[in-house]
């Protein structure tokens, strides 16, 4: 299941920082950055049974581009002045090298007795990676961010009902690549 209602999203993006001794970025094409997205996302996952665990499996990707293109990869850009491909159309990705995900139930809405009622979020992990060419130098680019994708359980007939949270913390490190729209599908 896809979920695409957010109770609340938040970023920070900042050049990350070089390590002593390392080269600093020959342009800005090669700046390293640190992303943090945080938020609230709405599953709505009812449960079926008072016996037996209804598990499932959801997936979600937080708005990097923002509405009317304030989210932080395209704030990183202006504010950095980071050049946009002229006459192409493209799609802006973020390419991880390293990545810390994490997800947990932020809340949940119990209409009556609960009896053996049980509440599960059994493991988080990025979703399936995207590649694409990047559109300055036309190099191949992998582990390009597509979203979280995380395992649940409910256990109970009313549980999970009307109000169900799921809070995501996602942080990871690489560099902001523009992507050739026909070569890589990126959901913004």
């Amino acid at each position: 299941m896809n979920l695409t209602n957010f109770a609340g999203q938040n970023w920070l993006i900042t050049p990350a920082a070089l390590a002593v001794g390392e080269h600093p970025p020959t342009s800005i094409h090669d700046q390293k950055w640190l992303l943090v997205l945080t938020g609230v996302v709405t599953a709505n996952l009812q449960g079926n049974s008072t016996s037996q665990w209804l598990n499932a499996n959801l997936s979600f990707l937080p708005d990097m581009a923002g509405p009317s293109n304030s989210g932080p990869l395209n704030w990183a850009m202006g504010q950095y002045a980071i050049p946009k491909p002229a006459g192409q159309n493209y799609a802006i990705g973020f390419a991880l090298d390293e990545w810390a995900p994490f997800v947990s139930l932020s809340a949940i809405y119990d209409q009556a007795q609960s009896i053996d009622a049980g509440y599960a979020v059994n493991v988080w992990r990025p979703n399936h990676f995207a590649t694409g060419i990047d559109a300055f130098s036309n190099a191949q680019v992998g582990n390009i961010f597509t979203g979280v994708n995380v395992d649940v359980g409910v256990r109970d007939t009313d549980a999970m009902d009307s109000k169900s949270w799921l809070q995501h913390h996602a942080a990871g490190t690489d560099r902001l690549h523009k992507n050739s729209s026909h070569l890589v599908r990126i959901e913004l």
